[in-house]
């Protein structure tokens, strides 16, 4: 019996003409391909955190396309250098004509550091993918986005594909001056003023990069300087929900003048009601000096204050996001200032005056609809103690045989408390997971999730996608460099076995 798996990022293709109005949509609701019904996909594995390769369930296989230093990026010039690291956001960019089979990997570095050959701070490469006898293989070189034109950019981290066909890339960066920039020689170099501003205030943005012409074209003012951690679109071109990688932070949404136009909008933060029930958009004032403080702004009207939010991903009309969590924290500034405390921290995390402690974090749900914001899955330890879901960071979403999956990736904030297991927690080890999560599951626990990897010591999965076959992408993101290779340096794979 043969079923579905669709993309995991909503996806328009624009017409070369430059007309403003898409030429053709291609949503992860009408884009399709078929598979074999398997429910569940998979049997879970089990927990390891002494692990230095990628575990993976029976019958699945994984091969690199992309590594660090490894393989080499081309500059616009021609010119040949060793790529960049921490592989982060993955976006698939399908072939007009051949959808299916065709298309452009574009991969973002959330990178920090001084590079005379491929621009300081973060960075992308992109690279044409083809299915050849049942099998993607990477069929170009490594192509540089070359960042200059913005003046530079810094820890490119989430992001997605924009109604337009573009790449919006997050800057998740707080910088509170150009020195924190120029980290002593080893950060960025140049530290004169880049469009107008002082460095400081030109990192923190959403970047918008046009993957055809491996370009950035813009950074979008308008959307905020924060710790960007992932933005989603609607498909009407009129809004777009932006995520806030800091303790406390907001839930911020931008509203188009014009639909598709995502220079001119108006920026708004979330406030839950007092019951959790429904909430409130606060609109922020939207001059430069406001827009380079927006956090603080937010907080001064009375917005609730988050505890890093990480990916979002839209499945049956609600938004799921995930809620990384921090170790006894203090917000009596963030309080004092005016924000508010989301009902479920105030409920459930509370230590004692301002203080309060989320060791595993958890999966939000917001509805756009209602405004309602609630804690749809708490991080924690299985009932039968054999493992523990922690710090979930990356998410997106797959259909398999008439269900709907949230996978989910962590990025465990430390390791103990028995986030990484003895061994981990005794060796002074990163250990992370990657869960898949039946969505038709209305109030979830950890004993409902399904462990479909482990990823090498060090290291965190991120950048999942699903390419049109049903492969999955995942971005080994900074493993341990003493881990054997390819498991040294992170890496793009390609994950076989949905079939």
């Amino acid at each position: 019996m043969k079923k579905f798996v669709v993309y995991s990022a909503s996806l328009i293709l624009v017409s070369c003409s430059g007309n403003s109005e898409p030429e053709k949509e291609i949503t992860k609701d009408t884009v399709v391909q078929e598979i074999i019904d398997t429910i569940p996909p998979f049997e879970s594995v089990e927990s390891n955190f002494t692990t230095d390769s990628l575990i993976l369930p029976k019958g699945f296989t994984y091969k690199v396309l992309f590594r660090e230093e490894f393989d080499l990026v081309t500059r616009a010039d021609g010119k040949k250098f060793p790529a960049k690291g921490s592989h982060d956001l993955s976006v698939f960019i399908p072939n007009k004509m051949s959808p299916s089979t065709k298309g452009m990997l574009y991969i973002s570095h959330e990178t920090k550091y001084a590079n005379a050959d491929l621009g300081d701070g973060g960075g992308a490469t992109i690279f044409d993918i083809e299915l050849v006898d049942g099998e993607w293989k990477v069929v170009s070189d490594f192509r540089h986005v070359d960042f200059s034109q913005v003046g530079g950019t810094n820890r490119n981290c989430g992001g997605s594909i924009s109604p337009n066909g573009t790449v919006f890339t997050c800057e998740e960066v707080w910088a509170p001056n150009t020195s924190y920039l120029w980290a002593d020689g080893k950060g960025h170099t140049d530290t004169s003023f880049q469009n107008g501003r002082p460095l400081w205030q030109n990192m923190g943005y959403m970047v918008e990069v046009d993957p055809y012409t491996n370009k950035a074209i813009t950074k979008h003012w308008k959307m905020g300087r924060f710790v960007h951690e992932d933005i989603h679109f609607t498909s009407d071109g009129k809004t777009a929900y932006l995520t806030d990688d800091n303790s406390p932070g907001i839930f911020f949404k931008y509203e188009t003048k014009k639909a598709f136009n995502y220079e001119d909008g108006q920026l708004y933060a979330y406030k839950q009601s007092a019951d959790g029930e429904s909430g409130e958009w606060l609109s922020l004032p939207m001059d430069t000096l406001s827009l380079i403080n927006c956090t603080k702004i937010a907080m001064e009207k009375g917005a609730s204050m988050f505890i890093r939010h990480e990916w979002l991903q839209e499945i049956n009309g609600k938004l799921y996001i995930t809620e990384t969590g921090e170790d006894n924290f203090d917000w009596t500034d963030g309080i004092s200032a005016g924000g508010s405390v989301p009902n479920y921290v105030a409920a459930t995390l509370h230590l004692e005056g301002n203080k309060y402690d989320d060791v595993f974090g958890r999966i939000l749900e917001f509805d756009p609809v209602t405004m309602k914001m609630r804690s749809y899955l708490e991080g924690g330890f299985y009932s039968d103690s054999s493992g523990c879901f922690s710090n979930p960071d990356c998410n997106t979403a797959v259909n398999i045989g008439n269900k709907t999956y949230q996978v989910i990736c962590e990025d465990i904030n430390w390791y103990d408390r028995g986030r990484a297991g003895k061994e981990g927690e005794m060796n002074k080890q990163f250990f992370n997971e990657v869960y898949f999560l039946d969505m038709s599951i209305e109030n979830p626990t950890a004993d409902d999730l399904l462990r479909f990897a482990v990823t090498p010591k060090g290291a965190e999965g991120t950048g999942v996608i699903f390419l049109p076959d049903g492969s999955m992408i995942l971005n080994i993101m900074h493993p341990a460099k003493t881990n054997p290779a390819p498991f040294n340096r992170s890496c793009t794979v390609l994950i076989q076995g949905f079939k």
